[in-house]
């Protein structure tokens, strides 16, 4: 599909909520078998970890095994689960650049046709979403230099931050949020305010599907108290508040506590 299709394998995921929700609309069975063991993928894994002299990733697998990740993510729950049942570390390179972590986000976004979870880019991406927490303050922090605005993280023992027995519970941005969000909005006309950005919240609806975001000039964790708790009182200060756009969010995060010019 990917390759002869008129459209990418994502856009039809992104209708049908799955590939093989796609085939059974059009009267087809999915060509997925459900009666292999779990043995006899670990053996495949090792064979082409034999020829490669390590561990594949799940893009290698895909070229030279004998059976579709597809079926390793189903009996194992990710790619980098089953590479730990056949005895591999998950992949997380070390020196792996940033740009190729970013460029693994926008193919999970082309796969899912939406922005993944830290749990989904460990389900269908090629790394770790542990990589990403290494490289970055938090896998928010790299979807929102990857240029897309985060959804929801994995909760419990699949997020990567999660403490069996937490000292407190987080909101996301705390109570005020939503009011200082719309004055935000408000006193910056509605507009992205990254110097030579035009773009208006009817703007940014059209090209991108969602409103404008507001950025944290200083991250929540310089608010922290030892990790336990958060001012949200002062986070969400107007002061420490500007509207920006999908595009180019990540440069006021690369900015980061300081402010870029405004106009």
């Amino acid at each position: 599909m990917a390759e002869k299709g008129a459209y990418s394998p994502g856009c039809v995921k992104s209708k049908f909520e799955s590939w093989s929700e796609a085939l059974r609309s059009i009267g087809h069975t999915p060509n997925f078998r459900d009666d292999i063991s779990a043995a006899d993928l670990i053996t495949d894994i090792n064979t082409i970890a034999e020829t490669l002299g390590r561990p594949p990733t799940s893009i290698e697998h895909r070229d030279r095994g004998e059976y579709v990740v597809k079926h390793m993510q189903n009996t194992f729950g990710s790619w980098n689960e089953a590479l730990e049942a056949a005895g591999y570390e998950p992949h997380c390179e070390k020196g792996i650049s940033k740009t190729k972590l970013i460029q693994e986000i926008h193919n999970v976004v082309e796969l899912l046709g939406r922005v993944p979870t830290d749990g989904e880019i460990d389900e269908h991406g090629q790394f770790s979403s542990k990589c990403y927490y290494r490289r970055w303050d938090g896998w928010e922090a790299a979807v929102r230099e990857a240029g897309y605005e985060p959804v929801s993280s994995a909760s419990g023992a699949r997020n990567c931050n999660w403490k069996e027995n937490p000292a407190h519970e987080w909101r996301d941005y705390g109570e005020n949020w939503k009011d200082q969000r719309k004055k935000a909005l408000k006193r910056d006309g509605f507009g992205c305010q990254t110097p030579g950005c035009a773009r208006s919240q009817a703007d940014h609806q059209v090209e991108f599907g969602t409103g404008l975001h507001i950025h944290h000039i200083r991250p929540l964790s310089s608010f922290s108290d030892n990790g336990e708790t958060v001012d949200f009182e002062r986070v969400n200060r107007l002061e420490n508040l500007v509207t920006v756009c999908v595009k180019h969010h990540h440069l006021w995060e690369r900015a980061s506590p300081l402010r870029l010019d405004t106009r």
